[in-house]
Order: structure tokens, then C-alpha cells, then sequence
């Protein structure tokens, strides 16, 4: 059996390349921020992901909310977004909609832009509200 020495030089070409693009974010943890999720009865938060961009000064936040029971159908409320420094003093807050893909859909989606560069070791808390506060 002959050996592909093509594949293997650009599988680790490739692996190389990954490595390379790395964030400085990612490969420094102490810039990274926190994510609490708080859900409210029915409904629960799932996946959040915080995107700080030090170019723009933009914070970027997506994520998902799901029924605790699974099913189909509109997801009522809101998302009330809040950026807190390490001493717990509020940065920047707001609020945005959910948005189903398609009718058939078991969750709904959000996304949020807010104009702040996060100081190291930042918390943003990601609540379901179901009624405006």
C-alpha cells in the first residue's frame, strides 16, 4: 500500500493554517468574557455565543431560545441583554426580539449588537422574559 504524501501535506497545511488564525481573544483567556443565562418558566435559553470585535468597539451577542418541553410554535417575549463589569456595575443593556427560521421550528433565535468594548473579565447575562419589564 502506497502512502498519499499529498493528502497527509495538506491535512497538516490545513491544521497549520487553523492554528495560525487563531484569535488573540481565544488564545488569551483572561480577555475572554463570561456568559450567564437566566430562563423564565417555559422557556429556557440554549446557545449563546459573545463575539467582541476590538476593531469596530462592537459587541456582538447571538443565541437560541427553546421550549423546556419540546414543540412547535411561536416563542412570546423577549431578550433582555446586559453587560456587567467585575464589579458587577451595568455597561451597557438592551433588549431584542426572537425570530422563528420557518413555522415548523422548535426554537427561536436572537442578535444583538451593542456599541461598548468589554473590559477583561466582564460578565454578560442573557435573560427570557416573557412580559417587558
Amino acid at each position: 500500500m502506497r502512502l498519499n504524501t499529498r493528502s497527509f501535506m495538506a491535512g497538516h497545511l490545513a491544521l497549520v493554517l487553523l492554528l495560525m488564525s487563531a484569535t488573540p481573544e481565544a488564545a488569551n483567556p483572561s480577555t475572554s468574557l463570561s456568559v450567564e443565562r437566566s430562563s423564565s418558566g417555559r422557556f429556557t435559553v440554549g446557545f449563546v455565543q459573545v463575539e467582541p470585535d476590538a476593531v469596530k468597539d462592537v459587541l456582538t451577542v447571538r443565541g437560541t431560545v427553546r421550549p423546556r418541553i419540546p414543540a412547535r410554535g411561536a416563542i412570546p417575549g423577549q431578550v433582555h441583554i446586559t453587560v456587567l463589569d467585575a464589579d458587577g456595575h451595568i455597561l451597557a443593556e438592551t433588549d431584542t426580539s426572537l425570530s422563528r427560521r420557518n413555522r415548523q421550528a422548535q426554537s427561536a433565535h436572537f442578535h444583538a449588537q451593542l456599541a461598548l468594548k468589554p473590559p477583561p473579565s466582564s460578565r454578560v447575562h442573557v435573560e427570557h422574559r416573557l412580559t417587558p419589564p
